[in-house]
């Protein structure tokens, strides 16, 4: 008799685990991922422009660059490069707009990246920081004019000579 309590107790474990091994997958596989804003805020565009780097949306990003800038892009094959130099692709990168400071036609919208590093099984890593992107209000609606996430902004873009 006692042997087959121990067999139950066991069993209720291994099938606890089961469950919520199930329940882990399902919640992985079910998570929405993120889609673009509809709105036309600078948050929105900011949010917008990161989303289509990280999707490889080259040409959407490129919509959101001011053509004022002095290094700007000639084409978005060359966006496409530049922006190719500098990913990561050991990690998964998730954003978020967490402030926006519009003041006239300028606005500042500040982003919090949360970088989760990719180990083996018992040495993943996480990291967060923010960073800003400044934008302009034009004709066309809201535009980058400066970034300061190497991983998403190049430096040339803000200079004359554009990149090398």
């Amino acid at each position: 008799m006692r042997m087959q309590s121990v067999d139950r107790f066991l069993l209720a474990i291994v099938g606890g685990a089961v469950v919520l091994v199930i329940i882990a997958v399902v919640v992985v596989f079910t998570r929405a991922a993120p889609a673009y804003r509809t709105g036309n805020e600078p948050g929105d565009v900011a949010f917008n422009y990161i989303l289509a780097v990280q999707r490889g949306d080259y040409e959407r990003a490129y919509s959101y660059l001011s053509p004022t800038l002095p290094g700007y892009p000639r084409s978005v094959a060359d966006l496409r490069e530049q922006l190719s130099r500098v990913q990561s692709y050991d990690s998964d990168t998730s954003y978020e707009v967490i402030k926006t400071e519009i003041s006239g036609d300028r606005a500042i919208v500040t982003v919090r990246e949360t970088i989760a590093y990719r180990g083996g099984l018992f040495s993943s890593s996480q990291s967060s920081n923010t960073f800003t992107i400044e934008l302009t209000q034009t004709d066309a609606g809201w535009q980058l004019t400066s970034g300061s996430n190497w991983r998403l902004w190049m430096w040339c873009w803000e200079q004359k000579e554009g990149c090398p």
